[in-house]
């Protein structure tokens, strides 16, 4: 694998606002999120030269499921019969945004709980006897705006208390975060990446700290050294 990562930030920025400006056509062809899957794709390919992983997008990215008979995801790779990884990448502006967070956060909890079970039942491809382990990966990019970053107008309230994590009145952005990390925390994922970006074309894309294990940096490591440890001891 090659010491020098196949990204920079300039590239992840130009990655990012293409994105937006896809998405302002709207999201239904599912071909928005094209420019920073290129980015994973091209370190991947690098991370596993000489194996022949196939590169799967839009419907053609749909696997087999447990608790539902298939689920789309937005970037796989196969190894033949074998799928290497899966990876959920997904955008939100402000436009809604109540609306969707709480379908958010299920919805990343219930793809990875279904795809490790899927993965134990054998759905995912024929047993070579190593061991091995789909890597998944959740990519997240919010929208930086007045909307998102604010906390929020209400209190968090439950029948119990809540987590003192959240505060009492958390932001989408404080909630987007969280739940990226906790992802990852708990092992539901093995990469989480959150990004936070003005759609203005010249705006710098802001990243968590590293230390968060949520920075694209962090997200691409783990990836890039999952498979060159595949490739290396692949059966």
């Amino acid at each position: 694998m090659s010491t020098q990562p196949n990204w920079d930030n300039n590239a992840l920025n130009r990655a990012v606002h293409t994105m937006w400006a896809a998405r302002s056509h709207g999201t239904q062809s599912g071909k928005h999120m094209a420019a920073v899957e290129d980015l994973v794709i091209t370190s991947a390919v690098e991370a596993c030269k000489g194996t022949p992983i196939t590169f799967l997008r839009g419907e053609a990215a749909t696997l087999p499921g447990v608790y539902r008979p298939r689920k789309n995801w937005d970037l796989v790779a196969l190894d033949d019969d074998r799928l290497v990884f899966a990876i959920e990448m997904k955008s939100q502006s402000v436009e809604k945004i109540s609306n969707n967070a709480n379908n958010r956060n299920e919805e990343a909890i219930g793809s990875a709980t279904d795809l490790r079970l899927a993965h134990k039942k054998g759905l995912l491809g024929r047993d070579r006897g190593d061991s091995h382990r789909p890597w998944i990966g959740y990519f997240f990019i919010l929208e930086e705006a007045i909307q998102s970053t604010r906390p929020a107008r209400q209190q968090v309230s439950a029948a119990l208390p809540t987590d003192s994590a959240y505060g009492t009145h958390p932001s989408y952005e404080d909630r987007y975060r969280l739940l990226c990390e906790r992802l990852l925390e708990n092992k539901l994922y093995d990469g989480a990446c959150f990004l936070l970006s003005n759609t203005d074309p010249d705006a710098v894309v802001k990243q968590s700290d590293p230390s968060s294990g949520i920075d694209f940096g962090s997200f691409m490591a783990s990836l890039e050294g999952y498979l060159a440890k595949y490739c290396a001891n692949r059966t």
